[in-house]
């Protein structure tokens, strides 16, 4: 089990970081429409790319559903999707966006530390893995905050770090609960599970649709739909539901599968220099000497945890 399915762990956590970093570039191409619009284009096409894919067996897969596994996977939706990237888009404009990246950038280590008992392997020993990646954090992200703090930003009301936090707190859960409900169910399909999530989170989507348009967070009323503008949100919400989203997914219930919670989580890591990587990209600039030392320690902790797991002995299928 060790090298091989470390291996294919690291390769799907690692698409995994290069899909979900897309959603940094994608508010940047939507204007002018909200980050609520995009939400919603985002998750709406998740849901319909996983409703075309259980339909071909006349919905089997829902029939097979229980009220209890109806309830999970609405859950599953919200606090990995549609809570968490709202709690996140809140977070942002009321924080700014390095006090945010600091707080998400402590769930790799925190999946670490609430995973390893199911793991099988001593905290003790991702220790220096989990070490090196909070030093890698501390200088991707760290010296944006100070930048911002000099600059007279990122001192955002504590509503905004309450909404980081909260965002934490709900993937965190998510990240648990669904490697859990995975070796529960040792039968079922990557692809197939993540159809099923996929529709949970068009359900959770529903009440927030109706929150959002009472609350003014769309801007459709105000700017609506001439000119072609809104080809903005939806081709980014297409991309979004399609790859972050619907392939993402997948790919991460295949790191889940194959890694424990505790080396799974640190893959999360990935996320962050992908952003890296897009974001110079899309302002044609290299990154700083910080971003550039704070990924390459990021990288070596997360190396340094696969090994700690490919040494380990067999201990048949991780949670």
């Amino acid at each position: 089990m060790g090298t091989q399915t470390a291996t294919v762990g690291l390769l799907a956590g690692l698409a995994t970081g290069a899909l979900w970093a897309l959603t940094f570039i994608a508010p940047l191409v939507s204007g002018p429409y909200s980050a609520f619009d995009l939400t919603v284009c985002r998750y709406v096409t998740f849901g319909v790319v996983s409703l075309m894919l259980v339909a071909p067996e006349g919905f089997a897969a829902l029939r097979r559903l229980s009220k209890a596994d109806y309830q999970i996977l609405v859950l599953l939706g919200f606090t990995g999707n549609v809570g968490y990237y709202l709690a996140l888009s809140l977070a942002v404009p009321l924080a700014g966006p390095p006090v945010v990246a600091l707080v998400i950038g402590c769930l790799p280590v925190l999946m670490s530390v609430l995973g390893h008992r199911t793991s099988g392997l001593p905290l003790r020993r991702l220790m220096p893995a989990l070490m090196v990646i909070l030093f890698g954090l501390a200088l991707v992200n760290g010296v944006a905050l100070l930048q911002a703090r000099a600059d007279g930003g990122g001192h955002g009301p504590l509503w905004g770090l309450l909404l980081a936090v909260g965002a934490l707190v709900l993937w965190s859960w998510y990240g648990m609960r669904n490697a859990a409900e995975l070796a529960a169910r040792p039968g079922l399909s990557p692809v197939t599970w993540t159809a099923l999530t996929g529709i949970g989170t068009m359900i959770a989507l529903l009440p927030l649709l109706v929150v959002g348009w009472l609350a003014h967070w769309s801007a459709v009323p105000a700017i609506g739909l001439a000119h072609g503008a809104w080809l903005r949100p939806v081709s980014a919400g297409l991309v979004l539901g399609v790859l972050s989203s619907w392939v993402a997914t997948w790919t991460w219930s295949i790191a889940a599968r194959a890694l424990p919670v505790s080396v799974a989580g640190q893959l999360i890591v990935f996320e962050t220099i992908f952003a890296l990587i897009y974001s110079a990209t899309y302002a044609r600039q290299l990154p700083s000497w910080s971003e550039v030392a704070g990924a390459l320690m990021l990288v070596a902790g997360v190396g340094m945890a696969l090994r700690v797991f490919a040494a380990a002995p067999d201990r048949g299928p991780t949670a």
